[in-house]
């Protein structure tokens, strides 16, 4: 009788869990065919409340929701793998309790998240012109820049976490409407990442854990880095899903906002890329020359800071999962996407 009620139930499960599969990833493809339908329906209707309700539960708690979830995962799947290996667990048992887990991963992370992945573009979304691969606007907007970064230059040697917090949501509230953001996602409690040892290795300065809408920054962070690393990680509860977009949301309200430090963050954070993008056009080295030393400091002081705590094999391994996490997600660049803020400041400015 339990033998008989047994195979049932998994076979019931098995099949809710490929019907399920199969109804968001058929969600999905009509999604990438319809971003103005995920924009409108999704990220501007249903996934508002539900980054709410998350938050209400997760914002109780002091330490990280999502740290303990993903460690709980972790000790399922190995306390699963050792009772398959000692014959304490049928093979047939394992597979599909490794399908069933799949599938409730795969559905949850969609609907409580992952669906902004297809909604419009930012460009779209903010109205931005897109600007021409120039080369001469491309060093116009670099010179500019440095402009900006020696401007708002100003000693950040320690940061009331609290305090830059609320700065942060003034100015997100501020640029809400012309970002197209709710305001109501505002309300975070920021977590430290459980093994910040771990992702510093990675040299994963935060991240944002869709299960439970919460934003995590790294214990590691520098004073100097921490404004604009929480105003990105914000982004993403925000229903910013690319990574280029959620740096161009981070550096625009961190860049005009009335906090100096907050504006120094975000122009020095901005400066790499566009030292990259940058470094093999001629006047390069004249531009680069007009940083001021203060500057340059902080620039190598984060540069080194992070390379200390790299381990380059942990590092590699982050860097594939990360880029294989975000191709699957339909951005296209994988892991390069992060530099894509480039253009979108290059529009930003052409569009001004």
């Amino acid at each position: 009788m339990m033998k008989t009620f047994f195979k049932k139930y998994c076979s019931l499960s098995l099949c809710i869990s490929f019907g399920t599969i199969a109804l968001v990833f058929v969600l999905t493809r009509i999604g990438l065919a319809y971003p103005q339908g995920i924009e409108v329906f999704y990220s501007q209707g249903i996934y508002p409340y539900i980054a709410r309700v998350l938050s209400f539960i997760s914002n109780v708690f002091p330490f990280s929701i999502d740290d303990l979830f993903y460690t709980c995962l972790i000790l399922l799947v190995v306390i699963n793998t050792l009772l398959l290996l000692i014959r304490r667990l049928r093979l047939a048992i394992y597979l599909r309790r490794i399908v069933v887990m799949g599938a409730v991963l795969y559905v949850s992370f969609n609907v409580l998240w992952g669906f902004n992945y297809l909604r419009q573009d930012l460009s779209q979304r903010l109205e931005l012109k897109p600007a021409k691969a120039n080369v001469d606007e491309l060093m116009e907007v670099f010179s500019w820049l440095i402009d900006e970064v020696n401007e708002t230059y100003t000693p950040v040697y320690c940061i009331d976490q609290d305090e830059v917090l609320e700065q942060v949501k003034v100015s997100y509230s501020q640029h809400a409407e012309f970002l197209k953001i709710d305001p109501a996602l505002l309300n975070v409690n920021p977590k430290t990442i459980s093994l910040s040892a771990l992702f510093a290795a990675a040299t994963i300065s935060g991240y944002y854990g869709p299960f439970f809408s919460e934003v995590h920054l790294n214990g590691y962070l520098l004073p100097l880095d921490y404004p604009m690393v929480l105003a990105h990680e914000m982004a993403h509860r925000l229903g910013v899903s690319s990574e280029a977009e959620a740096n161009f949301y981070a550096w625009l309200i961190c860049s005009q906002s009335d906090d100096k430090r907050l504006a120094y963050s975000a122009n020095l954070y901005l400066l790499k890329y566009f030292v990259y993008e940058c470094h093999n056009h001629e006047g390069f080295r004249e531009l680069v020359k007009e940083i001021r030393y203060e500057v340059r400091h902080d620039f190598y002081k984060s540069h080194y800071h992070w390379m200390a705590l790299m381990n380059r094999k942990v590092e590699l391994v982050a860097t594939k999962v990360n880029d294989a996490y975000l191709k699957s997600n339909n951005v296209e660049e994988g892991i390069e996407d992060y530099e894509g803020v480039v253009k979108y400041v290059m529009d930003y400015k052409l569009t001004k």
